[in-house]
């Protein structure tokens, strides 16, 4: 049996099972597990010592984390005795050493986002997150590098932080209203984000791209459905799944692994929500 930890991230409203990201990293993990003649069992909350208790009172082979502290992915190693594999930990702490961690090269995201759009004249870039940690901060630490190499080390880059309700989120996407027609581009760390800001902008008329850019994060379901589609990053949610069961089921056998952090590669997904050097990607096929 194998457990599965789901820190839930403070700007989750409800469940984390309505973002992509979960669904697709469970899912992977489930059938890589099943196909070794392992199960699994899953715990998610924002209340880490409820995680705790329910680690502790499992019968488990090995722990899989999601977003989980460094802190305690420590104090799980420790009293278990079990091997602890996490995804998309929080890298930016002094807890993290001896730790396996798979995640994503989300400074490059930032930079490659910034770098896209500054090719095509957009000068003012608002990066939007949900957070001032985790790969939130780290791509935006990307996107400023990015922002200050091509402007100057006196350029700041914008950064918005939205709220954990709809209706503090959509109070957000009406202040950045003022951006409309100023040539200007919303940088979402998430596609849910992003899309739900479109659908805004959609209902009261505002164009995208023609009257504001917007980029958003992961490559998800929401950036192929949204209107127009999405142009993003992609993040490969399966691939960094597939690697943390390839690393627990090597460390079920007793073999070691040197390599503690592994960061799988991102690249742009250009679709139709940027003007393309002054105009829509559509126009500029044609």
């Amino acid at each position: 049996m194998i457990g599965v930890l789901i820190s839930t991230p403070e700007f989750v409203e409800r469940s984390p099972y309505e973002r992509p990201f979960y669904g697709t990293v469970i899912g992977t993990l489930e059938n890589a597990f099943r196909e070794k003649g392992y199960y699994i069992m899953i715990c998610s909350s924002k209340n880490m010592q409820e995680v705790m208790r329910m680690v502790l009172g499992w019968n488990v082979d090995g722990v899989v984390s999601i977003s989980l502290p460094p802190k305690y992915y420590q104090e799980i190693k420790e009293i278990t005795g079990k091997p602890v594999v996490s995804i998309d930990m929080d890298v930016d702490t002094p807890y993290t050493t001896g730790c396996y961690n798979i995640t994503s090269t989300d400074e490059v995201c930032g930079e490659k986002v910034v770098e896209y759009l500054l090719e095509q004249n957009i000068r003012k870039i608002i990066y939007i997150a949900n957070a001032k940690k985790g790969a939130d901060y780290r791509r935006y630490q990307g996107a400023l590098k990015a922002y200050k190499s091509a402007l100057g080390e006196t350029a700041e880059l914008e950064a918005v932080m939205l709220g954990t309700t709809c209706e503090e989120r959509i109070a957000t996407y009406q202040e950045l209203e003022k951006y409309i027609g100023h040539h200007a581009a919303l940088f979402f760390s998430t596609d849910f984000n992003a899309a739900e800001a479109m659908g805004y902008f959609n209902r009261k008329n505002i164009r995208i791209p023609e009257d504001i850019s917007i980029v958003g994060c992961d490559d998800d379901v929401f950036a192929r459905l949204s209107v127009p589609k999405l142009t993003t990053v992609k993040i490969d949610s399966v691939r960094k799944a597939e690697i943390a069961a390839e690393v627990m089921l090597s460390l079920l056998e007793g073999k070691i692994i040197e390599e503690k952090e592994i960061k799988v590669n991102t690249c742009l997904i250009e679709r139709d929500s940027v003007f393309i050097n002054g105009k829509d990607k559509m126009n500029a096929e044609n």
